[in-house]
């Protein structure tokens, strides 16, 4: 492996010199030496050595992005939201000159021992980390950026969406199209997560206009036959004829299991996601969702992280981004 030394005795400069060089850090050096070394360590084929660099300078140009891992089994990034989130948020952070170290966890004790092992600049958190985010900032200091979080820690920085006004849209949208018998489709909805917010939204515009949801109506996203549910949904006197599913994945699970039961989107059952995917647009029939802006989420919580990067001891902020309906052709006009 070439080193800064070797470029500085075929440049005949000092290894000090090459070092402000490779670093940036020219101001005292000619801009011709500059120009000199630069191409004397790309036809030797330097490349720098990151991590002796990080723990020279404590610090390092590397980003956490942290994903509880629920299921050894399941790969966290088959999760379209995830996915694309962390490509939109993955190309800002490069604009900042940052790179970015993906780690999975399944519990507290893998996350510090990983953001201290790899001196890491800054970290963000992608889902539940609620219950250990005050042990989280006791033993790191570094700036923790937290997305969708409905934790009750104050000084946490946080983006997330108005999760409650997204199940909002989805029940008025409902009730202007003359659906009154539906059901909700989802994971199980935690005392306070996103899931939780989704669905007291979706309640509390049904329950305005006379409205209940029952328990039957319910189909948790752990349900082993999820095509016999919606046969049942949609059989009897009073049929259920929308279903607001908790993300765009839910929702082509529904399609794929009507499809199979020989049920019409929307002519038998009318559905409405959640998140707006790319995938969205392109399903048959195009599925109406309640859109959020993922790389507006993601530029967000880049622009955060990079001030409190450069800003020591910034105030915590929490960031709730609007959420709006995208109209297309699964809901049916009763």
């Amino acid at each position: 492996m070439v080193t800064l030394k070797d470029i500085a005795e075929k440049a005949g400069v000092s290894s000090m010199t090459v070092s402000r060089v490779m670093n940036g850090k020219t101001g005292t050096v000619s801009q011709q030496t500059s120009e000199r070394i630069k191409k004397i360590a790309q036809e030797m084929g330097y490349v720098p050595n990151s991590s002796a660099r990080a723990l020279a300078s404590r610090s390092s140009r590397l980003i956490a992005a942290l994903l509880q891992e629920y299921d050894e089994e399941r790969n966290p990034l088959e999760d379209s939201y995830t996915s694309c989130f962390l490509g939109e948020f993955a190309l800002q952070i490069k604009k900042e000159g940052y790179d970015l170290m993906l780690h999975y966890v399944k519990d507290y004790s893998e996350i510090t021992y990983s953001l201290k092992s790899w001196n890491v600049a800054g970290a963000v958190f992608i889902g539940m980390f609620d219950e250990s985010i005050r042990k989280l900032q006791e033993d790191n200091h570094i700036p923790l950026i937290f997305t969708d979080s409905y934790s009750s820690v104050r000084s946490i920085t946080n983006v997330g969406i108005d999760d409650y006004r997204g199940g909002e849209l989805a029940a008025e949208y409902f009730l202007k199209n003359g659906h009154r018998n539906v059901a909700f489709y989802g994971p199980e909805a935690l005392d306070n997560g996103v899931v939780m917010h989704r669905l007291r939204g979706f309640v509390s515009v049904l329950r305005k206009a006379g409205i209940s949801l029952p328990q039957e109506n319910f189909i948790n996203l752990g349900v082993k036959d999820l095509g016999g549910e919606l046969v049942r949904l949609c059989s009897g006197e009073n049929p259920v004829t929308g279903i607001f599913t908790t993300a765009d994945n839910c929702a082509y699970q529904v399609y794929s299991e009507a499809y199979r039961k020989g049920l019409r989107i929307p002519g038998d059952l009318s559905v409405i996601g959640f998140d707006d995917l790319s995938m969205s647009e392109l399903v048959t029939p195009p599925l109406t969702t309640v859109r959020q802006d993922i790389k507006k989420k993601a530029l967000v919580t880049c622009e955060l992280l990079m001030k409190n990067i450069n800003t020591a001891d910034r105030p915590a902020e929490n960031i709730v981004l609007n959420v709006s309906l995208s109209e297309r052709k699964s809901v049916q006009k009763l």
